[in-house]
């Protein structure tokens, strides 16, 4: 069901998504300078109520991925519907419906979807959450119109998947990334990424 190379241009892609890493990058490193508990408590936390949430409400989570991927190709009226609750000083909406375990929004102008999991500490934990995402989103995708295709790593990627709607050239990107922090350490953040297509 998926597979096959993407050979598109996604230049403008590629800069969007460099410069929303960079910033987040920037964000995490600030984070962890500032505070390095911190990210470790909040992580255990949110990992504990995303844990409890998915075996509790795992259809809230497909049905809302259902949704963003329907929304990313279904056109300007589908995208639309995702956006909801406008952030305050950003250019972004909360997405809606929310995916349990991931802080999102969807910019008003670009038509993106922006996800990231909360900072983890433990790359094993990290690379289970991946997996988990990773397989709840194959099973949200509508059959037979979204393949795999591959794309280029980028400088602190892990592990990274991404998908492709066939009819109108959407993508969906899901990457694992490395962040480091203060005493050689290092984070561990996921991030889902959706390019509208038409």
């Amino acid at each position: 069901m998926f597979s096959r190379i993407n050979l598109k241009s996604g230049k403008s892609q590629t800069i969007i998504r460099t410069k929303l890493v960079w910033c987040f990058s920037v964000f995490l490193a600030v984070m962890g300078a500032v505070k390095p508990t911190s990210a470790s408590e909040e992580t255990s936390s949110i990992t504990e109520k995303t844990g409890a949430f998915r075996t509790s409400q795992p259809s809230q989570e497909s049905n809302a991925l259902r949704q963003v991927a329907i929304g990313l190709s279904g056109g300007s009226d589908a995208i639309r519907a995702l956006h909801g609750l406008p952030y305050e000083d950003d250019n972004r909406d909360r997405l809606e419906p929310p995916i349990p375990g991931l802080g999102c929004g969807i910019d008003r102008n670009l038509s993106y979807v922006a996800c990231y999991s909360a900072l983890m500490t433990d790359q094993k934990e990290a690379e289970n959450v991946f997996t988990r995402l990773v397989a709840d989103v194959e099973a949200a995708l509508p059959s037979g119109r979204w393949l795999l295709v591959t794309t280029v790593s980028r400088p602190g990627s892990i592990r990274s998947v991404s998908y492709e709607d066939e009819k109108t050239a959407a993508q969906i990107d899901i990457e694992l990334l490395a962040q480091p922090m203060a005493e050689a350490q290092s984070s561990y953040v996921i991030s889902l990424y959706g390019w509208a297509g038409f």
